[in-house]
C-alpha cells in the first residue's frame, strides 16, 4: 500500500457519515492506495476501507453520497485487537 493525501477531505467526509452507522469508528489519521486502487484508512483504533468513487463523489457533491454508500464503508471497519 502506499500512503496517499488524495481526496482526504473525501475520505474524511465519509468517515464522519460512517460514525453515524457506527459509533465505534475512531478518528482519521492517515490513508492509502491499496491493491484495488482504493482506499484503506488507518483510525485511531483500527481500519475502514472505501472506494476511491465514494471519496471523490463526496468531495464533489456530498448528497450524491446516499446512505446505502456510507453504511457500505461502515460495514468494512475493522477494530485493532
Amino acid at each position: 500500500m502506499k500512503k496517499t493525501k488524495s481526496h482526504t477531505n473525501g475520505v474524511i467526509g465519509i468517515i464522519f457519515l460512517a460514525q453515524k452507522v457506527n459509533p465505534e469508528i475512531g478518528s482519521y489519521q492517515e490513508h492509502y492506495i491499496n491493491e484495488c486502487f482504493d482506499f484503506t484508512i488507518k483510525l485511531s483504533n483500527g481500519t475502514i476501507n472505501m472506494t476511491l468513487e465514494d471519496a471523490q463523489d463526496y468531495e464533489v457533491r456530498p448528497s450524491s453520497v446516499t446512505f446505502e454508500r456510507f453504511q457500505k464503508v461502515a460495514e468494512t471497519f475493522r477494530k485493532n485487537k
